[in-house]
């Protein structure tokens, strides 16, 4: 009994000496705490482009960081880390292909190297994504902020990705896309992720990019989901390492496809995906990545001459969805298949016809009793361009390509589906001249409704950048660029559509504060 009592004393003691310790070492009771609603800067951006389409050749990398903007129209009651942002630069790279990879040839668009991966078989593992293809070419550099720039891929077009990693002011309000000859933006390069979304048509030819831009290895996952449900193709883990791009060729996986979605997630590491969809003689076009699924979602870019558009709906879980469609155009909404919701199957991606709009442009609002993906292909140039379901534009919406080519017309599709929104634009050009047209300067879009604008390109002929910047107070506002080729303006023939993505020169920090936990045994 005694030393059963002597054992409970020594612990009470040892318990007694660590409360003394944490007491002792516990923080001040006036604690440093960062408020709700400090900003910070963007100081560092890495963005991850694809390597060039089949058939196209080298491609450029069009980029504009846009540090003022925010910083002019800063949101009331935020304050601002204290601190001068230097320059800074973007550093343009190439990520080379694997070796062994499959490569899409220039004229058909067809793999050269690595062969055709058979349904059913591993296309890309760690021993063919350990080893790269080729010399990186030499990292370009561009310090230039506030203005537009278009440089050339270092990559060349050997299947090499790009790595654009900007600092300091170039990345505040940085934007970069692949460019083809003219400068016009194609394809947004993307932030590394874990879990990206695509959806598209099932083009006989179908690519998918996989760019890893980072120091870890990544272990890719890729789900196929098409009009006849999951499919087995690409069921393995493929292994991407450092600073490499695997390019898969989705082909043989989904062949007599309606309508695909792809969902790329990652176990290990972060990548940058991008997809593209090809009819054979280098005709194909980019599908930009969708936004997560949800159970209503906004694809703005139906442009005037889009009423035979071609509706994409993937549905990832196990329930069918019954849709609402509800198209806003300048005169209003209305209600596609009005009386019969449209229904989605499970685990699937459904096409979906819609009903004539006429000559209107007009952005679609999807509304389901689960989540869902969509996306859309407008006719046009080509096979057409794709849009996709994307999320409202907020600080600023910035393209860095636009083409100031004669014969083409560049414009923004803006849609408004709740509250009226009102938004300015504004053209920079590549010595950083900025020009604010008057017309462009309190664009109104009401409530429930779409509106195209032009946007007169800058005297000089270079390529630019357009910057879409919603005003205080202003209801959701979702964007596309729509750039149209031959006579009749925006109603004419399109040659390329991408949605306009937030281009954020500064992050509302959360409110931290100062704390200690300590656990005893």
């Amino acid at each position: 009994m005694i030393r059963r009592l002597a054992l409970l004393g020594g612990v009470l003691l040892a318990l007694a000496a660590v409360a003394a310790f944490a007491i002792s070492t516990k923080p001040a009771a006036s604690r440093v705490t960062v408020s709700a609603g400090q900003a910070a800067e963007v100081t560092s951006v890495t963005r991850s482009c694809p390597p060039s389409a089949p058939g196209a050749g080298t491609a450029d990398i069009a980029m504009i960081a846009v540090p003022s903007q925010a910083a002019s129209s800063s949101s009331a009651g935020t304050a601002k880390t204290a601190g001068a942002v230097p320059a800074g630069s973007a550093t343009v790279s190439s990520v080379p292909a694997a070796l062994g990879t499959p490569v899409a040839n220039t004229a058909k668009g067809k793999p050269t190297a690595g062969g055709t991966p058979t349904p059913g078989s591993k296309a890309s593992t760690s021993k063919n994504a350990s080893t790269a293809k080729g010399t990186p070419a030499a990292p370009v550099t561009v310090a230039v902020p506030g203005a537009a720039s278009t440089v050339t891929a270092p990559g060349g077009a050997d299947g090499a990705g790009t790595s654009v990693s900007a600092t300091g002011q170039m990345a505040e309000g940085f934007e970069a896309e692949q460019a083809d000859s003219t400068g016009m933006g194609l394809v947004s390069c993307s932030h590394p992720s874990s879990d990206m979304w695509f959806v598209g048509s099932g083009e006989p030819d179908v690519w998918l990019y996989l760019t890893n831009s980072g120091t870890a290895q990544a272990s890719v996952d890729v789900t196929i989901l098409t009009d006849t449900g999951q499919q087995s193709g690409l069921a393995d883990a493929i292994t991407v390492a450092p600073n490499q791009v695997i390019a898969e060729n989705v082909s043989p996986y989904v062949h007599g496809a309606q309508a695909i979605a792809l969902h790329v997630q990652t176990s290990t590491g972060q990548i940058a995906a991008s997809v593209w969809e090809g009819a054979g003689a280098g005709s194909g076009a980019w599908l930009p990545q969708a936004a997560a699924p949800s159970t209503t979602v906004v694809i703005p870019g139906l442009t005037v001459a889009s009423s035979s558009a071609r509706l994409f709906v993937t549905v990832p879980g196990a329930t069918d969805a019954k849709l609402k469609v509800v198209a806003y155009t300048p005169a209003g909404a209305f209600t596609q298949f009005a009386g019969t919701p449209v229904q989605a199957s499970a685990a699937a991606t459904t096409p979906v016809t819609l009903s004539s709009l006429g000559a209107s442009a007009a952005g679609l609002e999807l509304t389901s009793n689960v989540p869902i993906v969509a996306g859309l292909l407008v006719p046009g140039a080509g096979i057409g361009s794709f849009t996709a379901t994307a999320a409202p534009v907020v600080d600023q919406g910035v393209v860095a390509g636009n083409p100031a080519t004669r014969g083409l017309t560049v414009g923004l599709l803006l849609t408004a589906p709740r509250a009226a929104a009102t938004a300015s634009v504004s053209v920079i050009d590549s010595d950083g001249t900025v020009t604010s047209p008057a017309a462009l300067q309190d664009v109104t879009i009401a409530g429930g409704r779409t509106l195209a604008v032009a946007v007169p390109r800058p005297a000089g002929g270079k390529p630019f950048a357009i910057v879409l910047t919603p005003r205080s107070g202003s209801g959701p506002l979702y964007a596309a660029r729509v750039v149209t080729s031959g006579t009749g303006g925006l109603s004419a023939e399109v040659a390329s559509l991408l949605p306009v993505q937030s281009a954020l020169t500064e992050i509302t920090l959360r409110p931290v504060q100062n704390s200690y936990t300590a656990v005893l045994p």
